[in-house]
């Protein structure tokens, strides 16, 4: 006996059913596919994450190093203006010690030669008049 031909529901259920069987194989393949690159997202979410917590934790300590630099400028700088106003202070203290003697000598002698002058200039009118 032979067996009879297919019929046509049979051929297009044959060929609908293989057609099911590929995109079922390819759904897979995509469905792996699509497990794989979420794993990959997670695991960069996860290094980025990562990354950013480091980077936050760098500009933080370079933060607080440089306000600590800047405040020991500050104090450095304080520090050296209060050394240059007393080392003026005292410069200023020692030029008017030594110049006061000068000045008293020098006071001393232009009232000597002004004394002196006065009195020749009496002296000479006393003779001039007697």
């Amino acid at each position: 006996m032979m067996d009879r031909p297919p019929s046509k529901e049979e051929v297009l259920l044959e060929w609908f059913l293989g057609d099911s069987k590929e995109i079922a194989a390819d759904l897979k393949v995509a469905a792996a596919d699509a497990e794989s690159v979420r794993d990959g997202i997670v695991s960069a979410k996860g290094e980025l994450d990562a990354t950013v917590q480091a980077a936050t934790r760098e500009l933080v300590a370079a933060h607080r190093e440089l306000a600590q630099t800047l405040r020991d400028a500050k104090a450095s700088n304080a520090d050296a203006a209060r050394s240059v106003a007393a080392t003026s202070q005292d410069a200023v203290s020692v030029g008017v010690r030594r110049s006061i003697p000068l000045l008293v000598v020098y006071c001393g002698v232009t009232a000597t030669i002004g004394a002196t002058l006065g009195a020749a200039v009496a002296i000479l009118l006393v003779r001039h008049l007697v």
